[in-house]
């Protein structure tokens, strides 16, 4: 059975329009997470961190191993500790700004407030899959004039 030049011809543009999705989406998500606009899933960072010491510190293979086991093993604890301060964190961020928008001018103020909206965007932009704010460093905001 041969197939026409047609539909062998309609087959390969399908195929390049999948081909050219899928290498968009990953190219996307790849230009995000490097410019820390999105941060990658909890374990990914794990990993990342096991990387990064493994290149500090030239872990034998051994070495590597038992440290990506001792962080998975405090991983449940340090997010749970992380999930029960950060609502006191924001409170207290939250009090922090107010007494400082008390001493500012009214220019200021305006300033100060727009500083925080892209702050609080920044970290929306920042959450994870399950809605965690990432430990990655944000780029600095722009300057407002």
């Amino acid at each position: 059975m041969s197939t026409s030049p047609r539909a062998a011809a309609a087959l390969l543009i399908v195929g390049a329009l999948l081909a050219g999705t899928v290498l968009g989406i990953a190219g996307d998500r790849a230009y995000l997470w490097h410019t820390h606009r999105i941060a990658p899933p909890h374990g990914a960072r794990l990993g990342m961190l096991v990387e990064h010491l493994d290149r500090q510190l030239n872990f034998t293979p051994q070495q590597k191993q038992a440290v990506s086991q001792i962080i998975e093993r405090h991983r449940g604890r340090m997010e749970a500790l992380s999930a029960s301060i950060r609502p006191r964190m924001k409170q207290e961020l939250d009090a922090t700004g107010a007494e400082i928008e008390k001493v500012l001018t009214p220019e200021q103020r305006t300033k100060f407030q727009s500083l925080q909206l892209h702050r609080q965007q920044r970290r929306m932009n920042h959450r994870g899959p399950r809605g965690v704010a990432s430990d990655l460093p944000a780029p600095p905001p722009p300057d407002v004039h």
